[in-house]
């Protein structure tokens, strides 16, 4: 069996007593990375652990080093058959190897830990009850994004991620939309920074435990905006039923359909990676148009 233990988001003062009493079991302990502040407690304490730390310099991504931990932990469960297994924050939450080793069937006991969000969200006073979305930096993806909710972006670790990341959500959000950088939540160096997003890689204070908190607007239009809009001309009979009759056939055609939009988000697509328009640009150009002209949805049927 394996006690996955989340150490928290913080020092050693963020342990919990089921954690540390985990720690002290006598039980074999490894930990996924030594540099996480709680780990002052094992050496304070004297007891002894292992960490995987070297799998980092060795390996080229972290997808390999996540699965190398994993390897190496059934090996050692195998061997010992018990051993504790140390992940900062909480093991439920933006951890891989803890998802690799739950899906590989092993016998496994979670001890929960504070997760990193708690102090990020204290950091910038912002209650996500309204709408929240968490996703990770390595792995980021533009249209992942929802406007109209918070997002929290984790694993902004070196300025290359920083100034991948500011690229992307400037063409969402426009460059002087104001975001927080965030670097060691919750401890005694904790820094927050409220700026503009132009601003976000020219922090000289970005580390493995920095991360971007974007506020939500509702002054910018998404996808769902549209549809909404759509909807809204709909309900209001903008299209009589001689305008619905007349295009049953491709209604009715899903094939026809799949292949105008295939083809409308291939031109859009193309526009935005040969920087002529991004997506976004034409998204609220259409909610604009459909908002402001009740009669652009059936004069384009028309047509």
């Amino acid at each position: 069996m394996i006690n996955i233990v989340g150490l928290g988001a913080t020092d050693k003062y963020g342990l919990t007593l089921e954690a540390v009493e985990t720690i002290k079991n006598g039980h074999k302990n490894y930990i996924r990375t030594e540099k996480h502040a709680s780990v002052e407690y094992f050496i304070e304490n004297n007891i002894k652990f292992s960490t995987f730390d070297y799998l980092y310099d060795d390996l080229n991504t972290f997808d390999e080093v996540y699965s190398s931990i994993v390897e190496e932990l059934l090996k050692l469960e195998k061997e010992e058959g018990i051993i504790n297994y140390y992940v900062p924050g909480n093991p439920l939450i933006a951890e891989s190897t803890v998802v690799k080793l739950i899906n590989s069937k092993i016998k496994y006991n979670i001890v929960m830990g504070m997760s990193f969000i708690e102090p990020v969200l204290r950091a910038v006073k912002r209650d996500p009850s309204e709408g929240f979305i968490l996703l990770d930096g390595d792995k980021f993806n533009k249209y992942d994004i929802d406007v109209h909710s918070d997002v929290l972006v984790t694993q902004i670790y070196n300025d290359r991620t920083a100034s991948s990341l500011k690229l992307d959500i400037s063409e969402i959000y426009g460059d002087e939309y104001m975001i927080y950088l965030i670097t060691n939540a919750g401890l005694v160096d904790e820094d927050v920074y409220y700026i503009p997003i132009y601003e976000l890689d020219r922090i000289n204070n970005i580390n493995h435990q920095s991360a971007v908190y974007i506020p939500k607007t509702e002054k910018i239009n998404n996808l769902s905006d549209l549809l909404l809009e759509i909807d809204k001309s709909l309900d209001e009979n903008i299209l009589d039923i001689e305008n619905i009759e007349k295009f049953n056939d491709d209604i009715e055609n899903s094939d026809i359909l799949c292949e105008a939009l295939i083809y409308a988000m291939m031109l859009i697509k193309i526009s935005d990676y040969e920087g002529i328009f991004t997506f976004n640009e034409i998204i609220a150009k259409t909610y604009k148009k459909i908002a402001e002209n009740s009669d652009f949805i059936k004069n384009t049927m028309e047509k």
